[in-house]
């Protein structure tokens, strides 16, 4: 198998940091140590020269890597999701993550143009790429199930054209890891492939057409998110799957946008190297941390009366399932049964007395509610991928809990359970347990 050629660590300048395509999580790097270094890399793949670069995050001494490595590409229009996801579970494990510009659309439309001389010396066949790939996510509000499925279906068909060298570059640089970085003295034990949104869609291309062309495995288990399509075959690594109550279809339908998944075709049995997991009240995108950037443009983003953006845990939930993937790979623990949400007719979601997600993996937020939960916000772009929640009436919260001594013991025995099957970090159980408070 072709190894991607590393040099670098290219030297930052005063004007380089445009070369981030998502800042969000760097002002942390200092907190735990962690230094950003850039490489180039370069190579054949897919029969014609490439050039790119990727982005890596690492404890500042290299004797306190864990020597495993998350990798992710860059969104098709910029951003890490994964990094976003889990920036404080890797920091706080000493884990490397790197970001791999794999992407043809992301790499020349946005990293390259965002520093032409630094980056001249990226190249990629193009085929029916644009170097200003802007197209979009159809959006038609008022349209039928199937026809937002048809056009995203169609959307999704343009950008797998638009990038034919992302595989081979993605293994290539993966087996570059595995050497070693120049000038640090790192090389990885342990490579993984994330995805959240489309990069997750990437993460099930791999896994589906892509993984069994290397010899040996390119990288030791994936975990795409917040994706769907045809359920996932056994390949000889772990595999596990997370989606979010925000990417079926029937919550989606009233955004205009469509689904990820198709129906329930995602599902399938568990084996000795797969996992599904799909998250009861998890939107597309969390919204408990956000940037200044995100409480800026969410500003002037209307919600339905009385309801507040989602403080669902996106992110405890991805701590979690990283870490039960990572543990199944390199330690053969076995991981949780899959988790599936209750559906009705097609992908419809039943829903309890507080209209809550019944089924799949659950979180106290689904288990010991204090508000109605929605995935995804149905009034227009660009807030349809984020979740909203409207808080129970004092009344309701008392029955329910009686006061907040009630509330707080609830939260904490459920917290407990959590942490006994595997699916909370006790870091992140303490931030739930410590901010355990109602009004009544």
């Amino acid at each position: 198998m072709p190894v991607a050629v590393l040099s670098g660590p290219v030297r930052e300048s005063a004007s380089s940091r445009a070369h981030v395509l998502e800042p969000y999580g760097l002002e942390r790097l200092p907190d735990y140590d962690y230094v950003q270094e850039e490489y180039l890399a370069s190579g054949t793949a897919a029969g014609e020269e490439f050039g790119t670069r990727i982005l890596v995050r690492r404890p500042a001494e290299v004797r306190r890597c864990s020597g495993t490595v998350i990798a992710e590409v860059s969104h098709i229009w910029g951003g890490t999701s994964v990094w976003r996801a889990i920036n404080r579970f890797l920091m706080r494990n000493n884990h490397v993550w790197v970001e791999i510009d794999s992407q043809a659309p992301s790499a020349l439309g946005l990293v390259a143009a965002s520093d032409p001389a630094r980056y001249r010396s990226f190249r990629f066949a193009e085929g029916e790429l644009s170097r200003d790939f802007a197209a979009t996510i159809p959006f038609a509000p008022g349209a039928s199930g199937d026809q937002l499925a048809a056009s995203y279906d169609a959307f999704m068909a343009r950008w797998w054209n638009a990038t034919p060298q992302s595989p081979d570059i993605l293994a290539s640089v993966a087996a570059a890891l595995r050497a070693g970085l120049p000038g640090c003295g790192f090389a990885a034990r342990h490579v993984y492939l994330g995805g959240i949104s489309q990069t997750g869609g990437v993460v099930r291309d791999f896994v589906r057409h892509q993984h069994h062309r290397y010899p040996g495995p390119v990288f030791d288990g994936y975990l795409p998110g917040a994706s769907g399509g045809p359920a996932l075959p056994d390949i000889d690594v772990p595999v596990l799957e997370v989606l979010g109550e925000g990417e079926f279809q029937s919550v989606r339908t009233p955004c205009g946008v469509s689904g990820q998944t198709r129906g329930v075709s995602h599902r399938r049995a568990d084996s000795e190297v797969f996992r599904l997991y799909e998250v009861a009240g998890m939107a597309h995108r969390e919204t408990r941390y956000l940037s200044e950037a995100d409480r800026a443009r969410l500003a002037d983003c209307p919600l339905p009366p009385g309801a507040a953006w989602s403080r669902f845990p996106n992110s405890h939930v991805y701590h979690a399932l990283w870490q039960v993937l990572l543990d199944w790979s390199q330690r053969g623990t076995p991981p949780p049964p899959s988790r599936y949400l209750t559906t009705l007719d097609g992908d419809e979601l039943a829903r309890d007395e507080h209209g809550n997600a019944l089924g799949g993996l659950r979180t106290t937020y689904t288990d010991v509610p204090t508000s109605t939960l929605v995935a995804a916000t149905p009034v227009g772009r660009p807030s349809w991928y984020h979740g909203n929640e409207t808080p129970f009436d004092a009344a309701t919260l008392r029955r329910l809990y009686g006061g907040p001594e009630g509330y707080r013991r609830a939260v904490a025995e459920r917290l407990d359970d959590l942490l006994r099957t595997g699916t909370y970090l006790h870091t992140d159980a303490e931030e739930i347990r410590g901010a355990a408070t109602v009004s009544v």
